[in-house]
């Protein structure tokens, strides 16, 4: 009874969705901000969130005839392993219980300090917006995925979202390096979603799922899922780099030694996110074993890359004691 629940939510899919909060608070920490009853939260209302994306899309592309006529028997609302009326009755609980694990992190973050009134009001309407983003996906007459809106929104809820959000929680400022993290996350999050579309082309261009992928077709997807590698990867490089940068001048120093350490140590998230488009472009579109092993591929690769950025964090802050803003 568990195994089809657990099935349709997707376990590759959650390095990605706790991936945008660890770099977040890697972030504050840099600023010397943390606390760990926030951060635990957000990742677990992270976590809810993108199961709740996953069983919403299965809801609504099995209403829609999607998966259907696509012949999936990986989707359990199409083999009858759940029934309509209970996924809809999970939507229901998951999306309830997100709501209140990210009320339960605002009301200690505003507890500790970290926010005031004014922004629990912001957050609040932001956590909605972040709901009913999930949900209406593929649910709806209005479905934004089906009008090729998807990359858009996974670009502001998976990268700018939770990188400037749990920033903020933190009590941490706006800054270029937080603004740099939240922009690499949000296009390395979209090339995730990219490659799943990619995967899906063909069906989705015969049930009129009009995807970006389906708009630009198999050249220019690649192409894109190309930049979306390289800006992702910089981005979160750069932020990085950029704070490192304020603190000890390494460009008006002329710093290269630095620099190229710095630069060698985010390399295995680089040549991994490298590897995984060199193997993506030889692969058929439809083919989906090959294709979701990519999947969980990236998403691993960019949880990795984040656990570099830590790590980075952790040695510069805690070992090296640089000054935090």
């Amino acid at each position: 009874m568990i195994k089809p629940w657990i099935q349709s939510a997707r376990l590759r899919t959650i390095p990605l969705a706790i991936s945008g909060i660890l770099l977040g608070v890697a972030v504050a920490k840099l600023h010397g901000k943390s606390d760990w009853q926030v951060s635990v939260l957000a990742v677990i209302t992270a976590i809810l969130l993108q199961v709740l994306s996953n069983y919403a899309n299965d809801y609504g592309d099995f209403l829609k005839g999607t998966d259907k006529a696509a012949g999936r028997n990986d989707r359990m609302l199409t083999t009858g392993s759940i029934s309509e009326h209970t996924m809809k009755n999970a939507l229901i609980v998951v999306a309830i219980t997100s709501f209140l694990t990210g009320l339960s992190m605002l009301w200690i973050s505003y507890s500790h300090g970290l926010i005031n009134q004014e922004n629990i009001f912001f957050f609040i309407g932001l956590g909605i917006a972040a709901i009913a983003a999930a949900i209406t996906y593929t649910v709806g007459k209005r479905a934004y995925g089906y009008f090729g809106l998807g990359d858009f929104f996974v670009f502001v809820f998976f990268g700018i979202v939770p990188v400037i959000g749990i920033t903020k929680l933190l009590g941490c400022s706006f800054g270029f390096e937080v603004g740099l993290a939240a922009a690499g996350m949000g296009f390395l999050s979209t090339a995730v979603l990219n490659t799943n579309n990619y995967r899906d082309i063909d069906t989705d261009r015969l049930s009129n799922k009009i995807t970006l992928a389906v708009r630009m077709g198999v050249k220019w997807n690649l192409f894109y899922h190309r930049i979306l590698l390289i800006l992702g990867f910089s981005g979160v490089f750069l932020s990085f780099y950029h704070y490192l940068n304020q603190m000890f001048k390494l460009v008006e120093s002329n710093s290269m030694l630095e620099t190229v350490m710095i630069f060698g140590t985010f390399t295995p998230g680089a040549v991994l996110l490298a590897s995984h488009y060199s193997v993506l472009i030889r692969i058929e579109p439809g083919n989906r074993e090959l294709l979701n092993q990519q999947l969980k591929k990236l998403s691993l690769s960019i949880l990795l890359t984040v656990i570099i950025y830590c790590i980075m964090v952790w040695y510069f802050t805690d070992i090296i004691k640089i000054p935090q803003a």
